[in-house]
C-alpha cells in the first residue's frame, strides 16, 4: 500500500487506486479489508471480524467485504460523539 505525505504524516492516500477495463488509473473511496484494518490500526481478524458482526459499515462484493471510507469516517465521528456525551 502506498503512502502518502500530509502535513509532515504519512498517511494513507484519501481514495484507494484501481484500474478500469481500459487501464487507466482511477480513485475510488472503497476499500478492501487490508485497507480498513491498515486505516483503522486493527489487525486484519480484528477487521473481518467487526464486519461480520457489523461493528463496521460495510458490504460484501461476491464474497470480499468493501468498506466506504467516507461510512468509515462517519462512524468513527459517531463512536467519538458517544465517547464526549459520557
Amino acid at each position: 500500500m502506498r503512502l502518502v505525505e500530509r502535513e509532515g504524516i504519512l498517511c494513507l492516500p484519501k481514495f484507494s487506486e484501481g484500474e478500469n477495463s481500459q487501464g487507466e488509473v482511477t480513485k475510488t473511496d472503497i476499500m478492501t479489508t487490508d485497507e480498513v484494518a491498515s486505516y483503522l490500526k486493527l489487525k486484519l481478524k480484528t477487521a473481518y471480524h467487526l464486519a461480520a458482526k457489523g461493528d463496521i459499515p460495510g458490504f460484501k462484493v461476491g464474497g470480499s467485504w468493501r468498506f466506504r471510507r467516507s461510512e468509515i469516517d462517519r462512524w468513527i465521528k459517531k463512536r467519538e460523539r458517544k465517547l464526549d456525551t459520557k
